[in-house]
């Protein structure tokens, strides 16, 4: 006899919910089939393993509201999906609506891997062998909590953050059942809004409440984009050997420890998440792009081109790390993989045309790659000049240099190359904006001394042009101040040195003239608007 499911919350009828399993097993998906069909929920869908299901779930209208996975899954190669690399790729890509219930299924032995993932977007976990009664019961749960946060998640999708982020306070000042989830979201929320009062302010709270990993890990996130990377790293290592297995604040002391310039240390934190979560495609391609800047190039190559094999098709994918395979495929005479990536650069150029200027750059960088690979000089110079063309192009971005210094490390090996030293300097001087980054692009230049050194001395220049402007306001020349400081922006177009000028022009703007004042904002106004925003990439799609 079918049962229905209790009394949903809001009048939800359960006959309408769509649901999704992803299992091996056709037996375990029968069940689960008969246990959601017995308690009301009639569209029901299945997958076998969790790389069709990315699929069914990108293509899904209207989205599912209960996905059911199994945390493992038989292997085929060691880079194949678990569940919690599918619920990783949906966080980082977005792809996963916040009202869709997400319940990973595991057993006794990895239920560590599943706890630790309930710290992140995970809703729920049941553990195996389990009855209808308990299953029928965790998804009540699943639901009302859903339904609490209705307004929550319709601000969000309406693109109000700020709302959003005000009424996870009020639930979590309000509620006791559901404060903790609404925390989770509300802080993160904050974060993104860049309001890391508000956001430190609800771990604190939570964590006097409740002692939460994840709420520990927000607190490092927060004192590492206060730049207090030391405290920062001091407790992610406190959180890490009480949670070895919490993969998020492996990739967060990643990034902490690219900040401190240690970039092998960066490298160890990536390889433990890349361990944890073998298929997680973003994951894979930073750890590669980040070998490749050490000279690791056949680790490198084996990481980025997984993450290609796996994720072609994947929104987690980011075209800036198959560069970073077919720069690898130079070092390794990898032809047929560097092709690989080419093809996968044109396939996507076709599809995304409002992406022009990012992907034709990024496919004349392999092509290039290609050539040097084959040999053929006159097509790799050809795209090389091509690339160092578009150096003041506001488009042109950080990740877009450390591939031409690369390509240039590896041409001008070669053979000569007359404008390689310049293109160096050029690119120097615009995206040495930061230590870490500076030295990234040093190390993108590293297999040929010279443009290494090149890069070098062209990142100190800029400094020291900026600091002897700077050194007039100490004799009260605002004006010689703010004239020398967008005369360095305008031939560097380096962020750092507008951001410098602009907020120099707001702290000392009242010394000159209005004329001046305005002459001098409308120009640095024009140069922020153009080149500010520009070069904040290299594998993430958000800041390292």
């Amino acid at each position: 006899m079918h049962r229905r499911l209790r009394a949903l919350p809001g009048g939800l009828d359960a006959s309408r919910l769509r649901a999704l399993i992803i299992d091996e097993g056709e037996l375990t998906r029968s069940v689960l089939s008969t246990m959601l069909r017995d308690i009301g929920v009639h569209h029901v869908h299945s997958a076998r393993r969790p790389e069709s299901a990315r699929r069914m779930i990108k293509d899904a209208v209207p989205p599912y509201d209960i996905i059911i996975t199994d945390f493992h899954f038989s292997k085929h190669s060691v880079h194949d999906m678990t569940g919690q690399d599918l619920l990783d790729e949906l966080r980082q890509a977005k792809g996963l609506p916040m009202q869709t219930a997400f319940i990973m299924v595991t057993d006794e032995a990895r239920y560590h891997h599943v706890a630790d993932a309930v710290e992140g977007a995970l809703d729920d976990y049941l553990l195996k062998p389990f009855t209808a009664r308990q299953f029928e019961e965790r998804l009540q749960v699943i639901l009302e909590r859903k339904h609490a946060l209705r307004e929550v998640f319709a601000a969000i999708e309406a693109g109000d953050f700020a709302a959003a982020a005000a009424l996870c306070e009020s639930i979590f000042e309000a509620s006791s059942t559901y404060k903790v989830y609404a925390a989770r979201i509300g802080s993160e929320l904050y974060l993104r809004l860049g309001n890391t009062e508000a956001a430190k302010r609800m771990f604190e709270a939570l964590l006097d409440f409740k002692a939460v990993p994840w709420a520990r890990l927000g607190l490092a996130k927060i004192d590492l984009a206060n730049a207090d990377t030391q405290v920062a790293c001091r407790t992610l290592e406190t959180l890490l050997a009480e949670n070895p297995a919490y993969v998020d604040a492996y990739d967060v002391y990643g990034r902490a420890l690219l900040e401190e310039m240690d970039f092998s240390g960066a490298v160890e934190m990536f390889s433990k998440a890349v361990q944890i979560t073998p298929g997680n495609v973003a994951r894979l391609q930073k750890l590669g792009s980040l070998q490749l800047f050490l000279g690791y190039s056949e680790s490198a190559a084996k990481h980025l081109g997984a993450a290609l094999s796996i994720g072609q098709y994947s929104r987690s994918l980011d075209y800036q790390g198959v560069v970073a395979l077919g720069v690898a495929c130079i070092d390794l005479g990898d032809a047929e993989e560097c092709e690989r990536g080419l093809k996968c650069l044109q396939e996507a150029a076709s599809r995304y045309p409002a992406y022009s200027f990012r992907l034709q750059t990024l496919q004349l960088t392999l092509e290039c790659a290609l050539a040097l690979i084959l040999r053929r000089q006159d097509a790799a110079l050809a795209a090389l000049a091509k690339l160092g063309s578009q150096l003041e192009n506001p488009e042109f971005s950080f990740e877009m240099a450390c591939n031409l210094l690369q390509l240039l490390a590896r041409c001008a090996g070669q053979q000569g190359i007359p404008d390689a030293i310049a293109w160096a300097e050029r690119a120097a001087r615009r995206f040495a904006v930061s230590r870490p980054r500076t030295r990234l692009l040093e190390m993108a230049a590293s297999p040929l001394v010279s443009l290494e050194s090149a890069v070098h001395k062209a990142a100190a220049n800029i400094n020291e042009a900026a600091r002897e402007a700077m050194s007039h306001l100490v004799s009260k020349q605002h004006q010689r101040t703010l004239e020398s400081l967008l005369a360095l922006a305008q031939t560097s177009l380096n962020m750092r040195i507008i951001n410098l000028a602009r907020a120099t022009l707001a702290h000392h703007g009242q010394h000159l003239s209005p004329a001046q004042a305005l002459r001098l904002g409308d120009d640095i106004e024009a140069l922020h608007a153009r080149y500010v925003d520009g070069g904040r990439r290299i594998v993430e799609r958000k800041d390292w």
